[in-house]
């Protein structure tokens, strides 16, 4: 586990803010990633502020409609995606009961 995460704010990391980084990252676009997500781009905005105070610490700098990765967020981006592939797969793989 990264030391600047304390373990005491790991549970509370919400998963919509992970995604919608991920999504942003993707995209490299609040607009893209807020049709992808079906909500607007200041809920896009919003969910990456809570992220990244939870986190406590920057992944994306914004300047107008450009966005740059932060270290942080260089980072964090190919884990996320890795971490979603395997859910996608786990949850693909369920059979019908």
């Amino acid at each position: 586990m990264n030391e600047w995460i304390p373990k005491r704010s790991i549970g509370a990391i919400p998963l919509n803010g992970l995604r919608t980084f991920d999504v942003v990252v993707r995209h490299m676009s609040l607009k893209k990633a807020a049709g992808e997500l079906n909500v607007t781009p200041s809920a896009v905005s919003h969910r990456l502020r809570v992220l990244e105070r939870v986190l406590g610490c920057r992944l994306i700098h914004r300047q107008g409609a450009e966005l740059r990765l932060t270290e942080n967020g260089r980072r964090l981006a190919p884990a996320l995606a890795h971490g979603f592939e395997i859910i996608v797969e786990a949850v693909g793989n369920l059979q019908p009961e």
